[in-house]
């Protein structure tokens, strides 16, 4: 008669792991015309796909800036303490907020539905624009 307390060997189950490439935001230069908002929208996005908080954020935003922004990155590096303050020196050093809207308001003006563009892609320009 067979043991009762006698503990048979199950077979293992694996669960697989789920891992996805990271993000990457597009290169930010500090190039004139180069929309610092917007680029810190892009990288937001990017940063909570990746899972990063603030601290990674900020460590991570090095490798995405390139020629001027960099070298200012570079030379004011001890006084971006924080994502928050990272931010803020961005959009001054980078941004003219007025210019951004004069640009957006002119294209606006000037802006037709092109042959063969659909009705959706024109309508998503006009709300890209308008919120700029």
């Amino acid at each position: 008669m067979p043991d009762d307390t006698e503990v048979k060997p199950q077979p293992a189950v694996f669960t697989p792991a789920l891992f996805w490439e990271p993000r990457k935001p597009t290169i930010f230069k500090g190039e004139p015309g180069q929309d610092p908002t917007k680029w810190l929208q892009e990288y937001f996005r990017v940063s909570k796909f990746n899972q990063w908080d603030d601290t990674l954020a900020l460590a991570n935003a090095y490798f995405f800036l390139d020629e001027t922004a960099k070298k200012w990155f570079d030379n004011n590096e001890d006084l971006l303490t924080s994502w928050e303050v990272f931010q803020t020196e961005l959009k001054k050093v980078f941004g003219d907020t007025q210019l951004y809207v004069r640009r957006a308001k002119d294209i606006l003006k000037c802006r037709a539905q092109k042959l063969g563009e659909s009705t959706q892609s024109y309508i998503q320009d006009h709300l890209f624009f308008a919120t700029r």
